[in-house]
């Protein structure tokens, strides 16, 4: 499985953000599929965006996984929102 990165994509994540894209690596990695990054810090995102933060990222849609077991692997402190071309996760824990 390999790590790949839109070209342009620039910037890091916070540990706990690095943290659930490792997770999701070990997901890919498990079904023989490799990681394509779209965005860290780089692009334009609506105001208030956490991807400036560096607690969000966006994916390519996997072949062999479902949103919901993205959702799963990360758990409830993550938003995991499906777009017409990528999957953005952010880490956004709410207090309740």
């Amino acid at each position: 499985m390999t790590v790949w990165y839109k070209q342009g994509v620039v910037g890091d994540l916070q540990p706990v953000a690095r943290k659930g894209l490792g997770k999701i690596a070990k997901l890919f990695q498990a079904n023989g599929e490799d990681l394509f990054i779209t965005s860290l810090r780089d692009g334009n995102h609506s105001p208030g965006s956490l991807h400036y933060d560096g607690l969000a990222f966006d994916i390519r849609y996997p072949h062999s996984a479902t949103v919901q077991q993205i959702k799963d692997k990360l758990g409830p402190d993550w938003d995991i929102v499906p777009e017409p071309d990528h999957i953005h996760c952010e880490y956004d824990p709410k207090n309740v």
